[in-house]
């Protein structure tokens, strides 16, 4: 009688935990919808606000630029894009696919581009992208 005891309390604490990890774990998810829009910031930190469109660097120039995924209501969706540019520009992320990314510009060129391509659970393709003008390099 005591066993059937024992092993009736440990199921009921065992679920008991079960069903409190299971709402812990649900309500510490991040709430956001999907992702919607990528916007591209300079700098080595995503702020707030619409971020760049349009950039221009002189040939040789590097400049750093961070993004983050945003749902519909302005929610931050975590991404890990791949990135791409122009010929006139390289573009190197510290891991394969990063938020962050050093653009450098490699010679004259306008209009150029880069872009943050992140393609979705359900196949929808979303494109962060800056505009630009590559110039050459002040003659001494």
């Amino acid at each position: 009688m005591k066993t059937k005891k024992h092993l009736a309390f440990v199921l009921l604490v065992g679920t008991a935990i079960l069903v409190l990890l299971s709402s812990v774990t649900a309500y510490s998810q991040e709430k956001h919808g999907p992702l919607a829009q990528i916007i591209i910031y300079k700098g080595e930190v995503a702020g707030t606000g619409t971020g760049i469109t349009a950039f221009k660097l002189t040939v040789g120039e590097e400049m750093t630029v961070t993004l983050k995924g945003v749902d519909e209501e302005g929610n931050d969706v975590p991404i890990w894009p791949t990135w791409k540019a122009d010929k006139e520009l390289s573009i190197r992320v510290a891991e394969g696919r990063s938020k962050t990314a050093v653009v450098k510009a490699l010679k004259e060129g306008a209009p150029v581009f880069f872009s943050a391509v992140y393609i979705t659970d359900d196949g929808k393709k979303v494109t962060g992208e800056a505009m630009g003008e590559v110039k050459p390099k002040p003659k001494k």
